[in-house]
């Protein structure tokens, strides 16, 4: 019987190798990590996991600023959970036409199952809706988004690996804080300079 409309199998729900599931396990701990130690924003954490981890087509500063306008419920607004956002990027990146199909519907069914399983999860992907209970406890706020942002990492990589369906799976060594925070610094000079110079040719 259906439980509901979200409860259908779907390329999350795919038996994955031991090997395989060692790297899911593994993603999701990396991700966590650099939410936890405020490297990284919620949904950048993802995207920087996930596009390292399979050879994505981004540098590791395009994966942060792509993710950055996620974070926090989208800018603060409180919509969509960041991560889930994250994570449907990513599966994007690596299911979208060119990749696995002719055509960008695989991606959009992609999304939907990632969208359905974090639901099965979390009951809804609204930021507001999900850090209600947890809004004036800074720590179980802080400590909630880290789950949430491990759990959208290994839903996401659980689909990207299904669909690609990889015998021999790997992930590289997640970010370090000080090599975030450095690019980080270099974004925010380049802007300053460039500022400076649009002020100076006015």
């Amino acid at each position: 019987m259906k439980l509901n409309k979200y409860s259908e199998a779907s390329p999350v729900d795919a038996e994955l190798s031991p090997e395989a599931e060692a790297v899911v396990e593994r993603l999701k701990l990396q991700a966590e990590n650099l939410f936890e130690t405020r490297a990284l924003l919620c949904a950048e954490a993802v995207m920087v996991t996930l596009n390292e981890a399979f050879d994505g087509s981004l540098s590791e500063e395009e994966a942060i600023n792509l993710g950055s306008t996620f974070c926090m419920g989208v800018g603060t607004a409180g919509c969509m959970c960041g991560a889930l956002a994250g994570g449907l990027a990513s599966v994007g990146m690596f299911t979208g036409k060119g990749r696995l199909a002719d055509s960008n519907a695989h991606a959009r069914d992609c999304g939907k199952n990632l969208h359905d399983a974090f639901v099965r999860n979390h009951k809804t992907t609204c930021c507001r809706s999900l850090t209600r209970h947890v809004k004036n406890d800074s720590a179980k706020h802080f400590a909630q988004c880290t789950m949430l942002t491990g759990n959208a990492t290994e839903l996401a990589a659980r689909i990207i690996i299904a669909e690609r369906q990889d015998t021999h799976i790997t992930s590289r060594k997640a970010l370090a804080k000080g090599h975030v925070l450095a690019m980080r610094a270099g974004n925010v000079l380049r802007n300053v300079c460039k500022s400076v110079w649009r002020l100076a040719h006015r």
